[in-house]
């Protein structure tokens, strides 16, 4: 308890003992006996907010609130809740989503480029086209649908829009029209040969509808007549056919490429349509003539009709064919480049660039060096490659060579075999073709200018005068290696005469130093 001493006030703890007795103020020494009067009572303690008396309520502005109810409600969880839709999305359903439009669009991609008549995908009908759309069309969907897990209706929506463009392509790029009556070819069917005099006398009508002459007619519509050709071939099955197709497009110079309709009951048969051609049909005639008999010509109708020769289109025993100790691989070799299939020629150059030449070198030798001007790009350098192995010092092919040359050259595609054997048989005007290499690349074509000899400084002096300084540095030195007296004569009247500033006169000058040193 606590006591409070009468003379200083001084409060103190102590025990309950000490009621009744006498004490001693600790703090101004008066002695008492501890009462109740002394013992301190313990104040009612308040809390913020509460009054400490009744008489207090009067100084209070209003009369109590009675606090209102709180109308609580009760909380309602679902239980069948998707965590798909409340979560993030999932990796595989964003991979889904994606994946889904990547194969439409792709498919449509490959339709707009390719699908066109003269397209990759020239050779697929109209309803496999449907069944590849349509397919295309379901993956891609359900992976679409599947993957917009959140947004169904929104997943829906742009699967149909993109199903709707990938089934009007078919209708948009058709495939090669072929007529109703064709059957299709019977992988199993064992073809007799047509007679080769068989030509029934029917009306023109009726002739153009049984060879299947649309695809020429509605390309007169779209192209110019004279470029328009159509070939029907018959006695010919369809890898024949393919090869023929392959042959006429290259040898025309493959403007536009070859477009092959199946025709007839037996897969015998078919229409070949060459478009944007600058050969006349008298000339595409005289190719057809390599393959077979061209056993009718409408010039009105831009049509030539062929009979294949079975005996054109047989291959070799390939065991021969590849083996250059069988006494007759040159022989079975050089009747494949006689022959009219492009892809042949191309693997018979391959096979001849790395084979030893024998008996049969210089009838292969004219064989290659006559099909070198008129083919493609990818034979051409194949057959010099061949060349290099089978041509002799001698041989006759410095004409052909050049003329392939620049079109290579055209095509930015001459190769260092090509140019070294320029320079072997000393090719006249192989030396300008040199030069504009040079002047592009001088590291990559220095040691061929050098290989020309003396030659080298008739394509260099002409251009010497506007080069600039890195390039006469480079040009002095050949020079100075296989310069002559022409060249001195030219580089010193050129350096007095002040043509050329004088750090390109210091390199002229090493190079009329060289070349007097070697005289």
């Amino acid at each position: 308890m606590k006591i409070q001493c009468p003379d200083c006030d001084q409060e103190f703890d102590v025990a309950e003992d000490f009621l009744g007795k006498n004490v001693e103020c600790g703090a101004c020494d008066h002695l008492f006996r501890v009462n109740d009067d002394h013992v301190i009572t313990e104040k009612k303690r308040f809390y913020p907010g509460e009054k400490k008396g009744t008489g207090l309520s009067k100084f209070g502005d209003r009369a109590p609130v009675k606090p209102s109810e709180v109308a609580f409600v009760p909380a309602s969880y679902q239980s069948d809740v998707d965590p798909e839709l409340v979560g993030p999305p999932r990796p595989r359903r964003t991979i889904a989503v994606f994946g889904g439009i990547f194969l439409m669009v792709t498919v449509v991609v490959i339709f707009l480029l390719g699908g066109g008549k003269e397209g990759p995908l020239r050779d697929i009908e109209t309803p496999n086209r449907y069944v590849v759309c349509g397919f295309s069309a379901l993956i891609g969907s359900a992976l679409l649908i599947y993957g917009a897990a959140r947004n169904r209706w929104l997943g829906v929506m742009v699967a149909v829009v993109l199903s709707l463009i990938l089934m009007f392509m078919p209708t948009l790029f058709p495939g090669n029209p072929i007529s109703s009556f064709i059957k299709p070819i019977d992988s199993n069917l064992q073809f007799k040969e047509e007679v080769k005099n068989e030509i029934q006398k029917e009306s023109v009508g009726d002739y153009l509808i049984r060879i299947g002459y649309d695809p020429v007619e509605e390309a007169l519509f779209v192209h110019p007549r004279t470029t328009v050709v159509g070939i029907y071939i018959r006695n010919a099955d369809y890898s024949v056919q393919s090869k023929i197709a392959a042959y006429l497009y290259h040898a025309t110079g493959g403007h536009s490429r070859e477009v092959l309709f199946p025709r007839g009951d037996n897969g015998q048969a078919a229409m070949i349509l060459l478009v944007e051609q600058r050969k006349s049909i008298e000339e595409i005639a005289t190719l057809c003539e390599r393959f077979g008999q061209v056993v009718r010509t409408e010039q009105d109708l831009r049509l030539l009709e062929v009979y294949v020769d079975s005996s054109a289109t047989s291959e070799p025993d390939p065991e021969k064919l590849n083996n250059p100790d069988d006494p007759d691989y040159e022989f079975l070799n050089l009747s494949v480049l006689k022959s009219f299939d492009p892809e042949g020629h191309l693997e018979t150059a391959k096979r001849l660039s790395k084979s030893k030449p024998k008996a049969l070198r210089v009838d292969i030798t004219e064989q290659l060096a006559e099909m070198l001007p008129s083919s493609y790009t990818d034979l051409q350098l194949a057959i010099i490659e061949a060349l290099k192995t089978w041509a002799e010092p001698s041989s006759d092919i410095g004409g052909a060579l050049l003329e392939a040359s620049k079109k290579l050259h055209a095509q930015g595609r001459v190769s260092p075999v090509t140019m070294e054997l320029l320079i072997r048989h000393k090719v006249d005007g192989c030396g300008a073709i040199l030069m504009d290499l040079w002047n592009k690349d001088p590291a990559r074509w220095s040691d061929y200018l050098l290989r020309l000899g003396a030659g080298a400084e008739l394509v260099i002096l002409p251009e010497i005068e506007k080069m600039e300084s890195g390039r006469i540095v480079k040009a002095s030195e050949i020079l100075g290696k296989v310069g002559t007296k022409h060249s001195v004569d030219f580089l010193t009247k050129l350096i007095a005469d002040s043509k050329v500033d004088a750090k390109k006169a210091k390199s002229l000058q090493a190079a009329i130093d060289e070349i007097k040193k070697r005289s």
